[in-house]
């Protein structure tokens, strides 16, 4: 087994092509629990008392996934290029335009950010990068049907 190097906030590295590369970094377990946190809210009943399951009184927790995942896209990604807006000009990389990426591209660099070790090499094949047509994506952007 090769050895487990632990993963630094500051380490980044770069997938892609010379024509559409991202800057990224490794995946913190601490952003997550973070992001989870501020997205987290207890809902309760219309009548003020919390929520019941079962028969108990619990209060419902509700997490906004969707904005979890928006956090992390933007933590992961520091910079790019080769990304264009809709202008057909480069798209700056905000918080806004990480997550208008194609789905299959917002999964391939999680998946990046997920498997890449302290040298910069994916201990996973990516796909290329450059987005693909398909159907929309559960989180935006589309998704390849093959």
């Amino acid at each position: 087994m090769p050895k487990i190097e632990l993963i630094s906030r500051d380490e980044s590295f770069e997938i892609g092509d010379e024509e559409c590369a991202f800057t990224l970094r490794r995946l913190d377990p601490d952003v997550i629990a973070e992001s989870r946190r501020r997205h987290t809210s207890r809902r309760e009943t219309e009548d003020g008392r919390p929520a019941s399951v079962s028969g108990l009184r619990s209060p419902v927790i509700d997490v906004d996934e969707r904005e979890v995942d928006k956090d992390i896209l933007d933590y992961i990604i520091l910079g790019w290029r080769g990304v264009l807006g809709l202008d057909g000009a480069d798209a700056p990389c905000n918080r806004d335009a990480k997550w208008r990426l194609p789905g299959v591209v917002k999964a391939q660099i999680l998946v990046a950010a997920q498997t890449v070790n302290r040298e910069g090499a994916l201990e996973a094949d990516l796909k290329n990068l450059k987005p693909s047509s398909g159907t929309p994506g559960p989180a935006g952007g589309s998704t390849s049907a093959g």
